[in-house]
């Protein structure tokens, strides 16, 4: 019995804890993107909608994610520490992405008659989900140890991508059966279950599982709580606009742009041109997905091993030749194995491209500023993310689906030679500076 009643071990005190549950968590604040992103619009697709509505629609419901740079300050100015620094961030976002999803099940708005109804209520639940990105990021930064960061956004990212195709093939079954009541009741328990994680296990050890729990705020430092509004704003404002960090926001930049784009083409060209039913599009998009995180996994120790810039620039050549290959085979598209075969390539590709950057950008980061840093700059990459989707709107009036995909592979070569500038010794330099 008293093994039983025995506290959870903290997340600092092992490695694997530390991986399984960021992974984890990951996973739940993909669900959302699963849903909005992969099976509600397949179901568009399915019902004659517009690559215009298509993409309008994913890019206003991705908004949200492009606001964590105003809530990653807000975090490292209030926190309650003896839960933890993060930990209460988590537990409030996740309480609120589960909220969304049961509105959502209640409401249950269609998609041809509802569009601005289902697009608000898809932008709530983003708002919570994007949220809990900024408090796992933090907690991220806070407690991986320097040679864990490619391995852990390997498992981060693996966790979200194994959260996105499962929330879009289960979520697309449940919308071809029962329709959006089941798919978004489907996402709250997944929610639900997922919760359990952030509620049992502490950042710390002895810190208190509730705010009305016994326990005590570990010693430490200055805290995240205890910077003035100033010097938090200075502070990130001074790592933000150092020359290497705004290159590297112009390299991600490059990067979403490219996605954010081909998450709008993809179901229009399976779907509308090439007769794919929204199941079989929802299906394969996971086992792409699910293959692009196990890949991911296994391929961290050796980008920790190799270096993450080197690795980032033979996988951004690969994408050029991969779309530009793929736009000169547009007649063959409709060869089943063609365009699956640049799904899941691409799919792999994006992946391992993620991993490697977001490792980059850790190595970016000011200690004074971390947390807020890190949110900036995954704020901002979601911002472009959800441009790429809006551009869908004048692409699809100016080129054809080919073209798209060219437009994609300049973006990517432009990304090429940007990498080329990156100097971590000069940034070095610059971050002494400012000490």
């Amino acid at each position: 019995m008293n093994a039983l009643l025995r506290p959870l071990p903290a997340l600092t005190d092992h490695k694997a804890l530390r991986l399984a549950t960021l992974a984890l968590l990951y996973c739940a604040q993909g669900l959302p993107i699963g849903l909005f992103q992969v099976a509600i619009p397949a179901y568009m697709a399915s019902l004659g909608m517009t690559a215009a509505e298509v993409g309008g629609f994913i890019a206003f419901v991705f908004l949200p994610w492009s606001f964590k740079l105003v809530a990653g300050p807000i975090m490292d100015r209030f926190t309650f520490a003896p839960m933890g620094n993060r930990r209460p961030w988590v537990l409030f976002a996740q309480s609120g992405l589960l909220l969304s999803f049961a509105l959502l099940a209640l409401l249950h708005p269609e998609p041809s008659s509802h569009y601005w109804y289902l697009a608000g209520l898809g932008f709530l639940s983003n708002v919570f989900g994007a949220l809990q990105d900024v408090a796992v990021d933090g907690l991220a930064v806070d407690i991986l140890k320097a040679d864990e960061r490619a391995q852990g956004n390997a498992f981060m990212y693996g966790g979200q991508m194994a959260g996105i195709s499962l929330s879009g093939a289960l979520s697309s079954w449940a919308l071809a059966d029962q329709g959006l009541t089941l798919a978004a009741s489907l996402m709250a328990l997944c929610v639900l279950l997922i919760l359990l994680v952030p509620l049992l296990i502490r950042e710390h050890p002895c810190e208190r599982l509730l705010p009305w729990s016994t326990g005590v705020e570990r010693p430490q430092g200055p805290r995240a709580g205890s910077k003035t509004w100033q010097a938090i704003v200075i502070g990130l404002f001074r790592a933000i606009v150092l020359p290497m960090s705004l290159l590297l926001i112009l390299i991600e930049a490059c990067n979403r742009i490219t996605s954010g784009i081909l998450i709008g083409l993809a179901p229009m060209v399976t779907i509308q041109e090439l007769g794919w039913t929204q199941i079989t599009y929802a299906n394969w998009i996971a086992i792409t997905g699910v293959t692009a995180a196990v890949l991911g996994v296994l391929c961290s120790p050796w980008i920790d091993r190799v270096g993450a810039l080197r690795i980032l620039k033979w996988l951004v050549m690969f994408r050029i030749g991969l779309l530009g290959l793929t736009a000169a085979l547009e007649p063959y598209w409709g060869i089943h194995q063609v365009f699956e075969s640049f799904l899941m390539i691409n799919a792999v590709a994006t992946q391992l491209v993620t991993v490697t950057l977001i490792a980059l950008f850790m190595r970016l980061c000011s200690p004074r500023v971390a947390a807020s840093q890190f949110a900036v700059y995954m704020a901002l990459a979601n911002m472009t993310y959800s441009l790429g989707s809006g551009l869908m709107v004048p692409l699809s009036h100016w080129t054809h689906q080919a073209g798209i995909m060219l437009v994609c592979a300049a973006l990517i070569a432009l990304m090429w030679l940007l990498i080329h500038w990156v100097d971590f010794e000069r940034h070095d330099q610059d971050l002494n500076k400012l000490s």
